[in-house]
C-alpha cells in the first residue's frame, strides 16, 4: 500500500490494556551501566471543555526522588490503542519511558477508547483544538516538567505539524515522520491532485464504526456516535478539487512553523516530500532525515540499512524538554540515503548506497541537468531543432507495475513503459547522482476534455531491465490554478509543468536514464473516462532536468549511525499471526482487462481475549471502457471479549461513468453470530475533472 499496509507489518499489531495500574519494568536485559526508569503503564481519561473525555494510555517513569518530575511526549491517533495498536503503542512508549519521559497515548474523539461522536473527517477542528486543550492539562499535571512534545508517524505527524503551527504554550518541540504539508496533493485521497481510491479509506471506516474500548458496549449511544456515523470516504469523494476543506490545516499555505521539528522520510513512502518542504521554510531549528525505507520507522522499515532513531530522539529531547545542552544542533542536520542503484526487484531486505550528511539542502556542489525529449525515443542534452509530435493510445489499467502509490518495492517496469512514452538517454560513460526532486515539462494535447499523465524516472540497465526511481502525476486540469481547475481544450497544445517527487539515485557506467509519460497509472490513480489518445510535442517546451549532487565515496562513512535495538515486548500480549498483505495484478492485453487485489488476514490474542481482521480490495478497469472504472472493498473485525463475540463487516462499492461516481457502503455488526444491525448509504456524485 499504501499507508496503513506499512503500518500493519509493524505498528497495526494489537494488545487489549485494562483499565488501571500495571506495573512494568522494561527489558530485564539492559545494561548494568544503564541508569534506565522502572515505569507504569496507566490508563485513565481527560475531559475537554465541552465535556467529552478522551482516553489516555500513560507510560510514567517511576520517580527516583520526592517531586522529580518529567517532560510529556504526546501522539494521538484514530487507530485504537486498546485492541489494534497496543503492541506498537508499547514498543515506544517504553523506551521513552525508561529514559525519563512520561508518553501520552491518545484516542481521536469518537475512535478507540474515547468518547464523543467520530468526528466529520480527519484533522477536524475539534480534533487539533483537543490537541492545544491536551497540551495544556498535560503540561499541568503533577509529575509533569511543564514541558511537551508531539511525535507519531502518519496521522500523529500531520496533526503534530498542524498543532505546531498554533503554537500553544507548553509545546517545546515535535517529531514527525511520514507527515504533509499539502492534504490535497500529499496525503491518500488525490495523489498529486489525482483521485486516489486507497485501501486506507475503507480501512478506517470500518475500524471507526468498532465498538468504544474496553467495555465494547453495543447500545443507542454506540449507533449515534459510531455505527450510523456515514463513512468519511463520502466526504472524501465529494471534495474532488482543492480548496477550504483541504487547505484550512494545510502547512503549505499558513505561514511557516517556529517550533523545533526533528523529521524523517522514506524513499519509498508517498509523503517524503514534507521534509524538504518543511526544513526549507521553518523558522525554528530542523532535524532531517530521509532513509530508503517505506512508511515506516526508521529502526524497521524495509528496505534497510535501519539505524536506531531513538537515541537521537532522546537527545532532541533532552535539549528542548529537559534543557540539556548535549550538542545536538551542533551536529550535521541533514541527512539523506543516496541509492547506488540496483535491478529492480520487490523484496530487497536492504539497499546498496551510502548516508550524505551535512547542513544544508541542496548539498554543495548542486548543479542541474536538463534532458529533452527526441524522436526515436531519444533523451539529449539539447532540444531537437525542430518539434515533432508523438502520439500515444490511452490504455487505461497501464501502470500496475508502479504499484498504489509512489512507494514500496517495484519489478521491472517494462510492462507499464510498453504504454507508454519513453526517452532514454545514451549510455553513461561517467556515474551520475541525484537528490532532490526533478522537474518535468510536457507540451502535449489531447483529443478530449480531460486525461491524466503519469511521468516517471527510471533506469536502464545494460541487459534492458528497468528500474523504477521516482515519478508524478499531472492533473491537466489544475495546470493554470488548483482552485479553479479547466477542462482541455480537444486538439490545442498546453504546457504541464511538475515536481518529481524527491529521491537519490546513481546511475551508473553503461546505464541509460529514462523519462516515460503515460496517460494511465492504474490503481494508483483513478482512470479518466474517455478512451483515445494525446500527443507530445518534443522540442524546448518539453524536458527533465535532473538535480545532481557530486559523486562521493560511499565507503567514507560521513554519518555514523547506532544499530537499531530490540524493542520491549508487552507482557500481555502474543506477536499476531496471520499473512502479510499479498499484492496480485493481473493484465489480459487481448481483451484489455485489468485487475489488481490486495489481501491480507490478521489474528491475534490479548489477555484471554482473540481478534481477527481480514481484508480484500479489487480495482478493475477495460481499455475500451475506462469510465467505468470498479473498486470493491470487503473488511472484517471478530472480537472475542470475556466471551462476547463482536463481528463487524463492512462493504464497499465505487463505480464510475463518465459523468459521475455511485458509491455504496454497508456496515453489518453482529454479536455471538446473530445480527445486530446493518445500514447501507448510497450516493451519486458528479465526476470534476477526476
Amino acid at each position: 500500500m499504501q499507508r496503513s499496509t506499512a503500518i500493519l507489518k509493524k505498528l497495526a499489531i494489537c494488545l487489549f490494556l485494562t483499565f488501571g495500574l500495571l506495573g512494568c519494568h522494561g527489558d530485564t536485559t539492559q545494561s548494568a551501566a544503564t541508569a534506565y526508569y522502572e515505569f507504569s503503564m496507566e490508563n485513565g481519561t481527560l475531559e475537554m471543555k465541552d465535556g467529552v473525555r478522551l482516553a489516555v494510555t500513560y507510560y510514567r517513569p517511576v520517580a527516583r526522588t520526592p517531586g522529580e518530575t518529567f517532560p510529556v511526549i504526546m501522539e494521538k491517533v484514530p487507530y485504537r490503542k486498546d485492541d489494534f495498536f497496543a503492541l506498537g503503542d508499547y514498543a515506544y512508549g517504553s523506551y521513552f519511558a525508561k529514559r525519563g519521559y512520561v508518553v501520552a497515548r491518545v484516542d481521536v474523539r469518537g475512535t478507540g477508547g474515547s468518547g464523543g461522536g467520530i468526528p466529520e473527517s480527519e484533522y477536524s477542528e475539534a480534533e487539533i483544538s483537543d490537541l492545544e486543550e491536551l497540551i495544556a492539562q498535560l503540561s499541568e499535571k503533577s509529575w509533569s516538567n511543564g514541558n511537551v512534545g508531539m511525535y507519531g508517524i502518519s496521522w500523529s505527524a500531520f496533526n503534530a505539524l498542524m498543532v505546531a503551527h498554533r503554537k500553544p504554550p507548553a509545546l517545546k518541540a515535535i517529531i514527525a515522520a511520514h507527515g504533509s504539508t499539502d492534504l490535497f496533493y500529499n496525503d491518500v485521497h488525490y495523489i498529486d491532485g489525482a483521485l486516489h481510491i486507497d485501501s486506507y479509506a475503507h480501512q478506517i471506516d470500518t475500524d471507526n464504526s468498532m465498538p468504544q474500548s474496553p467495555g465494547y458496549r453495543i447500545d443507542e449511544e454506540y449507533f449515534q456516535n459510531r455505527f450510523d456515523r456515514e463513512p468519511w470516504i463520502f466526504t472524501w469523494l465529494r471534495q474532488q478539487q482543492d480548496g477550504d476543506f483541504w487547505r484550512k490545516e494545510s502547512l503549505k499555505f499558513r505561514t511557516p512553523i517556529e517550533v523545533p521539528a526533528y523529521l524523517i522520510g522514506g524513499l519509498l513512502d508517498g509523503y517524503r516530500d514534507f521534509v524538504m518542504e518543511v526544513s526549507e521554510t521553518s523558522k525554528a531549528p530542523v532535524i532531517a532525515e530521509i532513509g530508503p525505507w517505506n512508511h515506516a520507522w526508521p529502526e524497521y522499515g524495509v528496505p534497510g540499512p535501519n539505524y536506531e532513531w531513538r537515541q537521537k530522539a532522546v537527545r532532541w529531547w533532552d535539549y528542548w524538554l529537559k534543557g540539556i545542552d548535549n550538542g545536538i544542533l551542533d551536529e550535521p542536520r541533514r541527512m539523506a540515503f543516496m541509492r547506488t542503484g540496483h535491478a529492480p526487484a520487490t523484496d530487497l531486505a536492504t539497499l546498496p548506497g551510502y548516508w550524505r550528511c551535512g547542513d544544508q539542502w541542496p548539498v554543495d556542489g548542486s548543479t542541474t541537468r536538463r534532458l529533452y525529449p527526441q524522436t526515436m525515443q531519444r533523451l539529449n542534452d539539447a532540444p531537437s531543432p525542430q518539434a515533432s509530435a508523438e502520439s500515444l493510445r490511452y490504455r487505461a489499467g497501464a501502470g500496475m507495475a508502479a504499484g498504489g502509490w509512489w512507494g514500496e518495492q517495484t519489478g521491472d517496469m517494462a510492462a507499464d513503459d510498453a504504454h507508454s512514452l519513453v526517452y532514454d538517454s545514451a549510455p553513461l560513460t561517467e556515474a551520475l547522482e541525484i537528490m532532490g526532486m526533478p522537474q518535468v515539462r510536457l507540451r502535449v494535447a489531447a483529443d478530449a476534455p480531460f486525461y491524466q499523465w503519469a511521468v516517471r524516472l527510471e533506469d536502464v540497465a545494460p541487459d534492458g531491465q528497468v528500474s523504477l526511481i521516482s515519478g508524478a502525476i499531472i492533473n491537466p486540469s489544475q495546470r493554470f490554478s488548483r482552485l479553479a481547475p479547466e477542462a482541455l481544450i480537444p486538439g490545442e497544445p498546453t504546457t504541464l509543468s511538475a515536481s518529481i517527487h524527491f529521491t537519490t539515485w546513481r546511475f551508473k557506467p553503461g546505464h541509460r536514464i529514462r523519462l516515460a509519460v503515460s496517460n494511465a497509472q492504474f490503481p494508483m490513480i483513478w482512470p479518466s473516462p474517455t478512451p483515445g489518445s494525446t500527443n507530445l510535442f518534443t522540442g524546448a517546451d518539453t524536458w527533465l532536468e535532473l538535480p545532481v549532487v557530486p559523486t562521493e565515496n560511499e565507503t567514507s562513512q560521513a554519518c555514523v549511525l547506532p544499530a537499531s535495538e530490540p524493542d520491549d515486548k508487552a507482557p500481555f500480549g502474543k506477536e499476531p499471526q496471520g499473512n502479510s498483505p499479498v499484492f496480485k495484478s493481473v493484465r489480459n492485453e487481448q481483451t484489455g482487462d485489468s485487475t489488481f487485489t490486495t489481501s491480507s488476514e490478521t489474528i491475534w490474542t490479548l489477555h484471554d481475549n482473540t481478534y481477527r481482521s481480514t481484508e480484500l480490495y479489487q480495482w478493475d478497469v477495460n481499455d475500451a471502457a475506462p469510465a467505468n472504472a470498479r473498486y470493491r472493498g470487503e473488511r472484517r473485525n471478530v472480537f472475542v471479549i470475556s466471551g462476547n463475540e463482536i463481528d463487524l463487516s463492512t462493504l464497499a462499492r465505487i463505480e464510475s461513468d463518465a459523468t459521475y461516481f455511485h458509491i455504496t457502503f454497508t456496515k453489518t455488526l453482529r454479536e455471538n453470530g446473530s445480527l445486530v444491525r446493518e445500514r447501507t448509504w448510497t450516493d451519486l456524485i458528479p465526476r470534476r475533472y477526476q
